[in-house]
């Protein structure tokens, strides 16, 4: 494993940073109706943490040699309150996994303080997932 694989895989989890965190944005101001409101509730502090993810993201590759990305990845675009939150399950999920490929990049590089922050981002993603899960099961 070299520093430039782990830069470029740390510039494609920025990129979804910055994606999740315009999608939220997005959702909350589409979603209407109870459920949008109680979306809208749930997603907004999710914003703010989306964004610290991408500006660590940004400073860490900076700090490998690196140039971050500033393009967000594309998302599909929900109305239905219950497919958006189906849909950023998704996300969430593989979210976690490119994360855990990032964690042994990080160690086979000796990046151990970026391997710490990088299991942080997991429980934190790991969090939003089972918080979503929780909400999808309340659905009829």
């Amino acid at each position: 494993m070299d520093k430039q694989k782990l830069i470029d895989g740390l510039n494609e989890d920025l990129s979804k940073e910055l994606g999740a965190a315009i999608r939220y944005m997005h959702q909350t101001a589409v979603a209407e109706g109870f459920n949008g409101e109680e979306l809208r509730e749930i997603l907004r502090p999710d914003i703010n943490e989306e964004i610290a993810h991408a500006t660590y993201l940004m400073d860490k590759i900076v700090a490998l040699g690196g140039t971050p990305t500033t393009k967000a990845a594309d998302f599909e675009k929900h109305t239905d309150v219950k497919k958006m939150l189906e849909y950023d399950l998704k996300m969430e999920r593989e979210d976690i996994e490119n994360y855990k490929k990032r964690v042994e990049q990080a160690d086979a590089v000796g990046e151990i303080g970026l391997k710490v922050k990088l299991e942080d981002i997991i429980a934190e993603e790991t969090e939003h997932a089972e918080q979503i899960e929780r909400i999808l099961r309340g659905f009829k």
